[in-house]
């Protein structure tokens, strides 16, 4: 029995939404595994999460799957992430603020840039999908995978012999100094990077980003019908 650890980092009171609480208590565990749960308290984030990844890498399990306080994911989530065999993959979130972007982060012109662009075109080809907040894509699109430099730990699934690797560079959460945008995300997979993984996105598995309410897909179209969202793509790129 492959054990799951599914941890919540919380960086403030959440979880407080039902939508989070009915998501944790109806995951869809696939047989042959088990999930038991870590929920982090609001403090000193950076140590508690390097704590927590220490500890969990003291335990038997074999995946750490992590889902953010603001996340609101659909119940066949982790089944999804699971079903492609992939040491290190996030389900796709959009930013809470507006305009709602992709954390689907690639190098573009020697430098990070979100693909704005190239998922509206993945989305459009399967508009009849598209749904507000968190949803899983069935049948699943094979060429749903898309690799990233990097992408947000607020749904992602790492297996323990990622952590292990990328232990010898000491700490696995850093607050980023040099890049505001990449958070505490960027370094770490960096680093997941250089040991030879390469981190993906599963664009047919979308968790909602809490805010006002779970942003998803349907808040990233919206947004591109918006003078306003032209522009803030011309300016992340």
């Amino acid at each position: 029995m492959a054990e799951i650890l599914l941890w919540i980092p919380c960086g403030s009171n959440r979880p407080e939404s039902w939508l989070q609480v009915s998501g944790y208590m109806h995951t869809k565990v696939p047989e042959g595994y088990s999930l038991n749960f870590k929920l982090t308290p609001p403090g000193d984030t950076m140590r508690t999460w390097n704590d927590l990844t220490r500890g969990f890498l003291e335990s038997g399990a074999e995946w750490l799957w992590s889902v953010h306080d603001d996340v609101v994911y659909h119940p066949l989530t982790l089944e999804r992430l699971l079903s492609w065999n992939e040491p290190t993959i996030g389900a796709l979130i959009f930013t809470k603020q507006n305009p709602a972007l992709p954390h689907i982060w690639k190098i573009h012109n020697e430098r990070h840039a979100q693909m704005a662009d190239e998922t509206r075109d993945w989305f459009m080809e399967r508009k009849d999908n598209i749904l507000p907040g968190p949803q899983v894509i069935h049948p699943r699109p094979e060429d749903a995978l898309t690799p990233v430099s990097f992408t947000s730990t607020s749904c992602c699934l790492i297996h323990r012999k990622v952590l292990e690797d990328t232990a010898k560079y000491g700490d696995w959460w850093e607050q980023d100094t040099l890049y505001e945008a990449g958070g505490e995300d960027r370094r770490f997979f960096k680093r997941v990077r250089q040991e030879g993984y390469t981190p993906y996105v599963d664009r047919s598995c979308i968790v909602g980003h809490l805010g006002a309410h779970p942003t998803g897909v349907m808040d990233f179209i919206l947004w591109q019908n918006h003078p306003l969202f032209t522009q803030t793509c011309e300016d992340m790129i």
